[in-house]
């Protein structure tokens, strides 16, 4: 058993964004502590903005997707339109979460079931079904949206969850992150059931479920596995665990799936974010067993199937490879490239440091001086030599992912030295001058990985057109800026290479 464990690290270990899962993120945030009919609570607007800073700040939703509606924005009919709003904005491909943070109440029918309702700001508990939202309405909408995977997250207590069951596709499932991610998902997870109170303390500034909600989330305690992407499953599970404890059994969260579909919503980590679990490597170990023990209840993976798991893992990486390198607006590229133009040839690298900038620098050994060759050598002064460091930075706009167009501008640090055989000593001027051009670029192999990029450019120098000499001193005079054309190439390297675990 121990023996299968480094290849099960290993096939988890490539890393996922949500562009290799999703083409957009939309999110609909609700929270609600000033109501007019019932009790108020004291931090339903505070854990709604923690979970909208949680989403734009360590998941990547666009800010302009996600929508926060508080207190008297939150009215019954705002609410609604809200939730038609989102489901007729998106598309197959896309997510949404819906977070409700206020009071939720429960209605008895006549046959013996239970209803569940959302209260906005004007909701009455006697009058539930025409001033609050029923839970056959949130199905609806779940039903209407074309997106890919929906998740409600409900910090309020009711009856009559609409699940059908909460197990979804096994997590030691071969090939499991593609097919969890690639079947419609639509889940539910609540604060607790019916005749549970939300609580709320102000030594958390926060409810018990979204205290805990952030700590799953964004201190990254709900990822089970490590393995850098968190499912509504796992957070479902941490939630039900914590959120007991935390509320000292008064309130046990509820999860499960509102369809028959497999498809899990799925949280990853932006790029920049870096989180620190606080997991033992003892607990990690447990969990990796308990992980691999769970397959003695089902159908048991041979080492054919491990390797092929690990297999698939290589090919979708070296897919997002080549995906994420032909789109060099992307801020996640290194690159390394070859610079040859009329004044000099020289060789460096690149760095993305936004969505759309990058900062250069590059080395010329040695300058063509056709200046001062000409007019100070050969007699007097040999020989001459002048060395260039550049930084440059530059704007990338796409046209195309095989075409580009990228103006920049820098400093350079010129040093031109000469010989002076006369005196038999050697002499030398340092200059920092300003650097720009322009260039286009372009892949002309896309088949290629890693991408060959050919860069057209035309650069603007900071050059001398004369010299004089006063007691033997050299000074270069008239300084002005004269064009250079040259060609530069490229490979473009995805900055993840570098942190694989």
């Amino acid at each position: 058993m121990y023996k299968l464990l480094p290849i099960l690290l290993f096939a988890v270990g490539f890393a996922v964004t949500a562009d290799d899962i999703y083409d957009n993120s939309y999110a609909l945030i609700i929270g609600i502590d000033k109501y007019e009919n019932v009790q108020p609570l004291n931090y339903a607007v505070k854990d709604a903005e923690t979970i909208q800073d949680i989403l734009v700040n360590t998941f990547d939703f666009p800010k302009d997707n996600v929508k926060l509606l508080k207190n008297k924005e939150a009215t019954l009919l705002n609410i609604k339109n809200s939730l038609a709003e989102i489901s007729s904005s998106t598309r197959e491909n896309d997510r949404v979460l819906i977070y409700f943070a206020g009071h939720g109440a429960t209605d008895d029918l006549p046959e013996g079931g239970e209803m569940g309702y959302l209260l906005p700001i004007d909701g009455k508990k006697d009058n539930l079904f025409a001033t609050s939202i029923p839970m056959n309405d949130i199905k609806s909408i779940s039903s209407m949206s074309n997106s890919k995977h929906m998740l409600f997250l409900i910090d309020a207590c009711y009856g009559g969850l609409l699940t059908i069951g909460s197990r979804g596709i096994n997590p030691t499932t071969p090939n499991y992150i593609d097919k969890i991610t690639k079947d419609k998902g639509r889940q539910i997870i609540t604060a607790g059931g019916r005749g549970e109170q939300v609580i709320e303390k102000s030594e958390w500034g926060h409810s018990a479920f979204t205290l805990n909600l952030k700590r799953g989330l964004k201190e990254g305690n709900a990822d089970m596995d490590a393995d850098g992407y968190i499912t509504a499953n796992e957070l479902g599970l941490f939630l039900n665990k914590k959120v007991t404890i935390d509320s000292d059994n008064q309130q046990t969260p509820q999860y499960g799936r509102m369809t028959s579909q497999e498809g899990e919503f799925v949280f990853v980590y932006s790029e920049n974010t870096a989180v620190i679990q606080d997991k033992s490597a003892d607990a990690k170990m447990d969990l990796v067993l308990s992980e691999i023990d769970t397959l003695k209840s089902q159908k048991s993976s041979d080492d054919g199937t491990i390797l092929e798991r690990t297999f698939s893992e290589y090919d979708r990486w070296r897919k997002k490879y080549k995906d994420d390198t032909i789109r060099p607006n992307k801020p996640e590229t290194f690159g390394i490239h070859y610079t040859v133009c009329q004044h000099a040839n020289g060789a460096g690298f690149s760095s993305s440091i936004g969505a759309n900038w990058i900062i250069t620098f590059t080395y010329f050994p040695t300058w063509k001086n056709d200046l001062l060759k000409r007019d100070i050598s050969p007699q007097e002064f040999l020989p001459i030599t002048t060395t260039d460091v550049t930084i440059g930075l530059g704007y990338v706009y796409s046209f195309t992912d095989e075409i580009f167009l990228m103006p920049m501008g820098g400093l350079s640090y010129i040093k031109t030295s000469w010989q002076n055989i006369e005196k038999n000593t050697l002499e030398d001027i340092i200059k920092i001058t300003p650097q720009g051009g322009v260039g286009i670029s372009i892949r002309p192999l896309p088949g290629i990985v890693p991408p060959l990029i050919i860069n057209l450019d035309l650069y603007t120098l900071y050059k001398p057109s004369s010299f004089n000499e006063t007691d033997g001193i050299i000074k270069l005079d008239n300084w002005q800026f004269h064009f250079s054309p040259g060609i530069a190439f490229s490979l473009v390297i995805p900055k993840y290479l570098f942190s694989l675990k």
